[in-house]
């Protein structure tokens, strides 16, 4: 299902990220000794390691947690430790890079040009069947991206393919409906990703 020019946008996905993801492991823990307790971010030149720059009940998660990590981890204020915060940024490596650097700007997709092939339902179906998605589009600088989303489900486990980006968050997405893509709660950015879990359970419920 991938073109040739897909499959080499990957390798390069994957050779890029890989040697950034080890080299965070060494860079991240010096980095965050630069940073103060009411840091919001590691330091500018440091910044495309830490995670995404999203924000949840109004704060930023760059470097201190999103309200999940908050809730179940670190409470306030222990999330701005430097222990907390090594932890976070090592669990969720580079996300900076995947999303706002080398990830797609919704703002700059061409919505003409998106192409759903596939279930676009794919993602939400818990394993239940195997299927596929495929969603492609192109920048309006002329850059094609994709996102293939398969799965492959055997007994009651099932394996789940994600690759390119993650473009399933505009499957079905056109010219047309294209603003309802696009709110404002709506991710901003569409992070790369290249992930095989063999060995997921499938969600019996509603079988």
């Amino acid at each position: 299902m991938l073109k040739s020019k897909e499959i080499l946008q990957l390798i390069s996905i994957i050779l890029i990220e890989l040697l950034l993801e080890i080299l965070s492991f060494v860079v991240v823990p010096v980095a965050l000794l630069f940073c103060k307790k009411d840091d919001e971010h590691l330091p500018k030149i440091f910044r495309w390691l830490e995670d995404a720059n999203d924000y949840y009940d109004g704060k930023c998660a760059a470097i201190n947690g999103d309200s999940g990590w908050r809730e179940k981890h670190y409470p306030e204020p222990t999330n701005r430790t430097y222990k907390a915060r090594l932890l976070w940024l090592l669990r969720n490596k580079i996300g900076h890079f995947s999303s706002e650097i080398l990830g797609v700007k919704v703002d700059e997709v061409n919505p003409y040009s998106i192409e759903t092939i596939g279930d676009p339902n794919i993602t939400s179906n818990g394993g239940k069947e195997s299927g596929f998605c495929k969603v492609t589009c192109t920048l309006k600088d002329g850059r094609e991206r994709f996102g293939f989303y398969k799965i492959v489900r055997y007994g009651k486990f099932y394996c789940r393919i994600y690759l390119g980006w993650k473009l399933m968050d505009i499957a079905g997405a056109n010219a047309l409906n294209f603003k309802e893509f696009t709110q404002k709660d709506d991710k901003k950015y569409l992070k790369t990703v290249w992930c095989i879990n063999p060995f997921k359970k499938v969600n019996q419920k509603g079988e």
